[in-house]
């Protein structure tokens, strides 16, 4: 939601450095990305994170140039003892390229997203390449066993949960929640304005609260993605939204909260990193059950969610799964039931030390209990159908998809030359989401969109392969059923 923390002395500066040869992308999101999210922050920090650690020896390169040429592929990856992925849900070009030329490093990437083209496409194409040590890891315990369950062969790599977030938060401001100081009680709302993130419950609730209490609440909603209703709607009282703010001003807006309201059902969803950090700054939050939000907030803040059974949902476009009971919510404000706080960032803690072990090798094992969802999860994973998920029979298959995708890639960082202008062009021609599509193109030529802004290139790139796969939630729980 704010401009990212610039990466650390990636060259290695001065720092005296020892450990394993660490290759990674220097990630920074282009310059006309209206609102980061998650995963660009995600990235950037990783890339601070191994640019400042005496720990490894870190070898930066530029993926652009690595999907543009094998050449140099082989300087950049040559010598490297492992290569961290900080580059969205592309990891698999690194799986490929570790094959076609011969070289022998472990690979650590990430899941960001949840039931969701990008990263679904990248274990796909990632698997009939995977080596015992190579490691997958997420940002939370829903996101693991999910992906656990979608790619049994998963289990013969290694997998963690690590978000090496905490480092980064300003530690002066841990538990500094103040409330809105007295007056109308402040409700925020963080993310991107769109329906997937059950942004228009947020205006339901607020026009909620003003018919039960005319004037004793106000919602501020914070984020990309549009106004607060829809064109022609009127207007409802107590109701502001904002776009993205810098770091600072957020941090503020979480302390001037009274309570955060999260009701997202995104499909996208494996996390909520504002639900984080709301708990650090001890900020009190109501959200649905979806996601991680079970496992990282006390059981007074989740509202009762129903999910929106037995639809055909693509993995194509980001979805709302179901909806939190308004009525509940607003029970609990009227009556100023305000939920505790938070512990969710305190599983986060010294995971920047984790993420340096994994690094080195010296974790997790895949011997060890993997993490168990909770009880809200679990069922909700027991009537997830998914159906679409294919693997590539072996390596060979996977390089004839991946050396498509390589072409248009970078010819889609080639901005206004005749390969850029035919790629979008032949984008626009095959792809069964024409709206979506020509969005991308649009800002593909006006903005200089790149591979960044996660959900951009990535989800037009699997109109060329035909991957899209699709999923359902049962209306009960089927025991004879299988996931995919």
């Amino acid at each position: 939601m704010s401009s990212e923390a610039k990466p650390g002395p990636a060259s290695g500066g001065t720092l005296r450095r020892h450990g394993p040869v660490a290759g990674f992308h220097t990630f920074r999101s282009y310059a006309g990305h209206p609102g980061k999210d998650g995963a660009n922050f995600a990235y950037t920090e990783v890339a601070r994170l191994l640019g400042d650690s005496v720990e490894v020896r870190p070898k930066p390169h530029d993926v652009v140039d690595l999907f543009r040429s094998d050449e140099a592929a082989r300087a950049a990856l040559s010598g490297c003892d492992v290569v961290v992925a900080t580059v969205g849900p592309h990891a698999y070009l690194y799986f490929h390229l570790r094959e076609r030329l011969g070289l022998n490093f472990r690979i650590i990437r990430d899941a960001r997203t949840a039931l969701w083209n990008g990263y679904l496409q990248q274990e796909v194409l990632s698997a009939p390449y995977l080596r015992p040590d190579d490691v997958l890891y997420h940002s939370s315990r829903y996101s693991l066993v999910l992906y656990s369950m979608l790619f049994p062969g998963l289990a013969h790599s290694r997998q963690a949960v690590c978000y090496p977030l905490l480092r980064w938060f300003p530690a002066q401001l841990a538990g500094s929640w103040t409330g809105s100081g007295g007056g109308s009680t402040r409700i925020g709302f963080v993310g991107r304005l769109t329906d997937d993130k059950n942004h228009s419950q947020a205006v339901d609730l607020q026009r909620e609260l003003n018919r039960r209490a005319p004037g004793a609440f106000r919602t501020v909603a914070i984020g990309e993605g549009g106004q607060g209703t829809a064109a022609g709607a009127p207007a409802v009282p107590g109701y502001t939204c904002r776009p993205p703010v810098d770091r600072a001003r957020l941090w503020q807006d979480y302390r001037e909260m009274d309570v955060l309201f999260f009701p997202s059902t995104s499909s996208l969803e494996t996390f909520g990193r504002v639900l984080v950090e709301a708990s650090f700054i001890g900020t009190p939050v109501l959200a649905s059950t979806h996601a991680a939000a079970s496992e990282l907030l006390p059981s007074e803040s989740l509202l009762p969610t129903t999910l929106r059974e037995d639809i055909d949902f693509t993995t194509h476009l980001a979805a709302r799964l179901g909806d939190v009971d308004i009525a509940h919510a607003a029970d609990l404000l009227v009556a100023g039931a305000i939920p505790p706080a938070g512990r969710g960032h305190t599983h986060y803690a010294e995971h920047d030390r984790l993420l340096l072990d994994m690094i080195r090798g010296d974790a997790p094992d895949r011997s060890g209990a993997q993490p168990t969802p909770t009880a809200v999860q679990q069922a909700f994973l027991d009537r997830l159908r998914m159906r679409g998920l294919d693997l590539p029979p072996d390596p060979a298959a996977a390089d004839r998809m991946i050396s498509k995708l390589r072409r248009s890639f970078t010819a889609l960082h080639r901005t206004g030359t005749p390969r850029h202008l035919g790629t979008l062009a032949m984008l626009l021609a095959r792809s069964g989401y024409r709206r979506k599509t020509a969005s991308f193109v649009r800002k593909s030529l006006f903005h200089g969109e790149d591979f960044t802004n996660i959900g951009g290139i990535d989800l037009q790139l699997s109109h060329l392969i035909g991957f899209e796969p699709r999923f359902t939630i049962t209306s009960h729980r089927d025991e004879s059923g299988s996931p995919c």
